[in-house]
């Protein structure tokens, strides 16, 4: 049994803390043997550029902490991972740490939730869009609890935002898995929209919807006057919409509407129609100075 005596909110060079109970020097979790441990390091400024965006505390209760692997989908049954799922079974403490710099600080002992962890998504190092692990993390006792550890990502319902789709980087931020260029002409897209309905006396929104397990998803946009939800694309090609239909389904599962549309440049071919029908999805574009539209 280890003598362990760093105390919960104690700061210390990270190469002190590791010189006395092992564990690497620079990866965010480490088994150290000696400590009889598994080391979780948090960094706030600087895991959200790896897609890190999930970690700190959640309205759960519990301290959620994004997996190992910054590149691709992140496996359960790789490195740190691993270490992290067998901890329990090897008589291992979960501790971790908020690193700044080259000091690190003692946040706590903890141990997996139940369940243990979810999937998110989040871009890689590479800024590709991949599947990555979020565990959650009960406390054992005193913990270390700071306003700077509080993740801002909690809502137990959608939430009401206003059609952004004139800033563009603002609206390219929330579709970092599309093309640059394709995001810029469906937010033009969606500003046509939006304002040819505002002239008819018709509102619009757009939600940002909480998803099982953590993090949100992004409509395009939601009239109020009907309850149309409406997902955008920029091209009437198969592949666009193709991937809008799943999005429009997708956000259907979890937003109160009448109605559901996909929102698209030109008109699609007749099959494309018939395969938005068959899904009980209606088809707007644009045409000239107006929009037109086939229901189911």
């Amino acid at each position: 049994m280890s003598d362990w005596d760093v105390e919960v909110g104690e700061t210390l060079l990270r190469r002190e803390l590791h010189d006395r109970w092992g564990g690497g020097r620079y990866g965010g979790m480490e088994p150290a043997v000696k400590a009889q441990s598994v080391f979780l390091f948090t960094n706030p400024s600087a895991g959200e550029a790896f897609g890190y965006k999930y970690d700190g505390w959640h309205l759960d209760g519990s301290l959620h902490y994004t997996g190992d692997g910054q590149v691709g989908d992140q496996s359960l049954w790789t490195g740190g991972n691993k270490s992290l799922m067998d901890a329990e079974r090897l008589g291992r403490t979960v501790r971790v740490f908020r690193s700044e710099g080259r000091e690190t600080t003692y946040l706590g002992a903890f141990a997996l939730a139940d369940p243990p962890y979810y999937r998110a998504d989040a871009l890689d190092r590479e800024g590709e869009m991949r599947s990555v692990l979020v565990f959650r993390l009960s406390p054992l006792g005193h913990v270390l609890k700071d306003s700077k550890d509080e993740a801002d990502l909690d809502a137990a319902t959608p939430e009401e935002l206003p059609v952004e789709a004139s800033n563009v980087d603002k609206y390219a931020a929330q579709r970092p898995d599309e093309p640059k260029a394709a995001v810029r002409r469906e937010a033009k897209l969606v500003a046509r929209y939006t304002e040819w309905l505002r002239a008819r006396g018709q509102a619009t929104v757009r939600h940002r919807v909480p998803i099982p397990g953590g993090g949100y998803i992004f409509t395009d946009i939601y009239n109020k006057a009907t309850e149309e939800l409406v997902e955008a694309k920029a091209s009437a090609a198969r592949t666009y919409v193709r991937a809008g239909l799943g999005q429009v389904l997708d956000y259907a599962r979890f937003l109160d509407h009448k109605s559901k549309a996909l929102l698209l440049p030109v008109r699609p071919s007749d099959d494309l129609i018939d395969l938005l029908i068959e899904y009980d999805c209606a088809v707007v574009w644009e045409c000239r100075t107006t929009f037109e539209r086939r229901a189911p």
